[in-house]
C-alpha cells in the first residue's frame, strides 16, 4: 500500500503517536535548566526555622544542579536582594553560593512576596527555546508589605492577575514550599498548579533538605543508578558520579569503599572526590569513577542517591504534578546512547525494567515491563517501553521509580506526583442530627462539570436498595442530596458513582468512598423462621472389584436358583392342595345329591299316606 493510499484514520493514528512519544523524558523541550530560588528572611522565620536550616538545604540544592545549568538566589523580606548572582553553574558559581547561603537570616520586617517573584524572572519574556525555567519560592507568612491590609490585598492580587500570567507565558513552574500553617497555602498552590510545578507544606524545618531533593529530581531529571543495601554499580559509561547520604547528628563519618577495596571519608578523599560535609548529609562528587561494585557505610536511607552523568541514559517520561483518581497517566520508558534511542533487539531482549509505585501504605511489588505491545506496551518491538500509572491508589502523594538492569548497567529514577480526587465530598447533618446532606464538589481545574453524572444508591444488608438524586445548586459545579435518618432502619451505606470527561478530554469513571449512614427509625423484629428438618445424605455405594463383580455374579445365580427350586416347590404345593380340594368337594356333591334323593323319598312316601 502506497502513503497516498492510506486512510485518513492511519495517519491519525501516527499523528497520535507522534504527539505521545517525544514527551520521552522531555526530549521537544530545552535540555538545560534555569533555576531561580526565592528564600523568605522575615522575621517570623525565628520561630519556624529557629536552627536556620534554610541555608544547609539551600546548600544541598546548590551542590545537586546539574553542571552548566542556569541559577540564582533572592532572599526577601521588605527588600529583595540578588544573595547569589545568576549564572553559569560551575565550582566557582557553586562555591559563591554556599558562601551567600551562609548569610541567610531572619530580621526582615515584611513578606514582600511580589517584589520578590517581579525581580527574579525580570529577563522572562516568552518561551524560552535553550532553558527549562524553573521558579522556587520557600516562605512561612502571607503577602506583607505594608501595615495597611487594602495594600496586601492589592498585592496578593497584582500577582494573580499580572505575574501568574507572565509566567505561565514564559513557560515556567513555580515550585512552592510553605513553612507554616499560617503561610497563604491557597496562593501557593494556585501559582503551582496553574503553572505545572509542585507545592508542599513542610512542618518541621528539618525536612526542607529532602523537599528540595525531591524539588531537584523535578528541575534536573538526573540520572542515577540504584542503591540497595548501601551498594551500587558503576559502568565503563559513567563519566562522573554524586553521592548523597544522609546522617544523622550521632552518626559515625560516613565512609565509602571503592571495588578495588580502597576506602576513604571526608577527611581525606581521593583526588577526583569533592567532598561536601554539611548538617544532616553528605555530598560528594567522584570524577571518573571506577567501574565495578561500590559500598557506602551509613545508615541506610530512601532518600540517599546516586547520581551520574552518562551517555548510556533511560529516559522516561515526565508525569503531571497531579494525576486524576481513576485516570491511568501514561508513562514511556527509552534508553539512548549518545542521545540516540537504542532499538536493537540484542539489546533490549536482556533488558530488565521494573517500575514500582510507592504511596503512604503497604509497599506494593515492582511490576514487569516489557516492549511487547501488551499489558500497557503501546508497540512491540519499538524501543518504549510504557506503562499507566495511578490504578488501585489511594488519593495523596506517590513515588514512582523506574529501574533498569542490563547485563552490564543500572539505571534508576524517582518522580513524585499527587493524585487527587476530581471531587470533593462534604457530609453534614442538620436538624438534631435527622438530616443528612451529601455534597459533591468538583474540582473544576480537573473535571468539566458539565460532563459529570452521578448513580448514587443506599444499601442495606437486609432492606431492599434505594436511589438517591443527586441535584445541582446554584453554582452548577457542585451537587447534593438530603437524607432523613428517620426514614431509616439499621446501618445504611452511601455509594456514589461518578462519571464524566476530564478538562483533557479524558473519560473518567470513578467510585467514591462510600458514606455510612445509621437510621434512627425502629427496626422491625424479623419473622421467626422454623429451621429444615435436616436430611441424612444418602451413603454412595462403594465402587465394585473385578472380583467382587464375579462373587456377586455366583450370589446372584445361586439366588435365582434357590428362588427357582422355591417357586416349583411352592407351585407343587399348591397343585397338591387343588387337587385334595377338588377331590373333597366332589365328595361332597356326590353325598349331598344322595341326600337329597333320600328326602325326596321320604317326602313322597309322607305324602302317599296321607293320601
Amino acid at each position: 500500500m502506497t502513503s497516498a493510499n492510506r486512510s485518513p484514520l492511519f495517519w491519525l493514528l501516527c499523528l497520535t503517536l507522534w504527539l505521545a512519544v517525544p514527551a520521552i523524558a522531555g526530549e521537544s523541550l530545552p535540555g538545560l535548566a534555569d533555576t531561580r530560588a526565592l528564600i523568605d528572611v522575615s522575621g517570623s522565620m525565628k520561630k519556624n526555622d529557629p536552627d536556620n536550616l534554610r541555608r544547609p538545604a539551600l546548600r544541598l540544592l546548590v551542590g545537586l544542579l546539574p553542571q552548566n545549568s542556569r541559577a540564582g538566589v533572592w532572599t526577601f523580606g521588605q527588600y529583595v536582594n540578588m544573595q547569589v548572582p545568576l549564572g553559569k553553574v560551575d565550582e566557582a558559581w557553586r562555591v559563591k553560593a554556599r558562601e551567600g547561603a551562609g548569610e541567610i537570616h531572619s530580621r526582615g520586617l515584611f513578606t514582600n512576596i511580589e517584589d520578590a517573584i517581579k525581580r527574579s524572572i525580570a529577563d522572562w519574556k516568552g518561551v524560552s527555546k535553550r532553558y527549562r525555567r524553573h521558579l522556587i519560592l520557600l516562605t512561612d507568612g502571607m503577602v506583607d508589605v505594608s501595615k495597611d491590609p487594602l495594600k496586601n490585598q492589592a498585592s496578593r492580587q497584582h500577582i494573580l492577575e499580572q505575574l501568574l500570567p507572565r509566567l505561565k507565558e514564559s513557560g515556567a513552574r513555580v515550585y512552592t514550599i510553605a513553612l507554616s500553617e499560617r503561610a497563604d497555602h491557597e496562593l501557593m498552590q494556585t501559582l503551582s498548579r496553574e503553572t505545572g510545578g509542585w507545592y508542599e507544606q513542610v512542618s518541621d524545618a528539618g525536612q526542607l533538605q529532602r523537599v528540595f531533593l525531591r524539588i531537584f529530581e523535578k528541575v534536573g531529571r538526573p540520572d542515577t543508578v540504584p542503591l540497595k543495601g548501601n551498594r551500587f554499580h558503576i559502568d565503563d559509561s559513567i563519566r562522573e558520579a554524586t553521592l548523597l547520604v544522609f546522617r544523622a547528628a550521632d552518626a559515625a563519618p560516613t565512609q565509602v569503599t571503592t571495588p578495588g577495596g580502597n576506602r576513604f571519608d571526608f577527611r581525606k578523599p581521593p583526588g577526583n572526590v569533592r567532598w561536601h560535609r554539611d548538617e544532616g548529609y553528605d555530598l560528594m562528587t567522584i570524577s571518573a569513577p571506577e567501574a565495578g561494585e561500590w559500598q557506602i557505610e551509613a545508615a541506610t536511607d530512601p532518600d540517599n542517591r546516586v547520581m551520574v552523568v552518562t551517555d548510556l541514559k533511560m529516559m522516561v517520561s515526565e508525569l503531571p504534578p497531579r494525576v486524576i483518581m481513576g485516570g491511568q497517566s501514561p508513562v514511556f520508558i527509552q534508553f539512548t546512547d549518545q542521545a540516540e534511542q537504542i532499538t536493537a533487539k540484542a539489546f533490549l531482549d536482556v533488558v530488565n525494567v521494573q517500575a514500582e509505585q510507592r504511596d503512604a501504605g503497604e509497599p506494593r511489588e515492582p511490576r514487569p515491563l516489557f516492549d511487547d505491545g501488551q499489558g500497557g506496551d503501546e508497540a512491540a518491538g519499538d524501543g518504549t517501553f510504557s506503562l499507566r500509572v495511578g490504578e488501585g491508589l489511594p488519593a495523596g502523594r506517590v513515588e514512582l521509580i523506574v529501574n533498569a538492569e542490563g547485563r552490564t548497567f543500572q539505571r534508576e529514577q524517582h518522580q513524585v506526583f499527587e493524585l487527587v480526587s476530581p471531587v470533593s465530598v462534604l457530609v453534614t447533618r442538620e436538624e438534631s442530627e435527622q438530616l443528612v446532606r451529601v455534597r459533591v464538589q468538583a474540582d473544576v481545574g480537573l473535571m468539566d462539570p458539565r460532563s459529570i453524572k452521578f448513580d448514587a444508591v443506599l444499601a442495606s444488608p437486609d432492606q431492599d436498595p434505594r436511589p438517591v438524586m443527586m441535584l445541582p445548586v446554584e453554582d452548577g459545579d457542585a451537587w447534593e442530596a438530603e437524607l432523613d435518618r428517620s426514614q431509616l432502619a439499621g446501618a445504611w451505606t452511601l455509594g456514589i458513582r461518578l462519571s464524566g470527561t476530564t478538562i483533557r478530554g479524558a473519560q473518567l469513571d470513578l467510585d467514591l468512598e462510600s458514606i455510612s449512614i445509621s437510621g434512627t427509625a425502629p427496626v422491625e423484629p424479623a419473622e421467626e423462621v422454623m429451621p429444615e428438618p435436616e436430611v441424612e445424605p444418602t451413603p454412595e455405594p462403594e465402587p465394585v472389584t473385578e472380583s467382587q463383580t464375579t462373587d456377586l455374579a455366583s450370589t446372584e445365580m445361586e439366588e435365582e436358583g434357590w428362588v427357582m427350586d422355591a417357586v416349583i416347590f411352592a407351585a407343587g404345593n399348591l397343585l397338591a392342595l387343588v387337587l385334595v380340594a377338588s377331590g373333597y368337594w366332589l365328595i361332597r356333591r356326590r353325598r349331598s345329591r344322595q341326600n337329597i334323593v333320600l328326602l325326596d323319598d321320604e317326602f313322597e312316601e309322607e305324602t302317599d299316606g296321607r293320601d
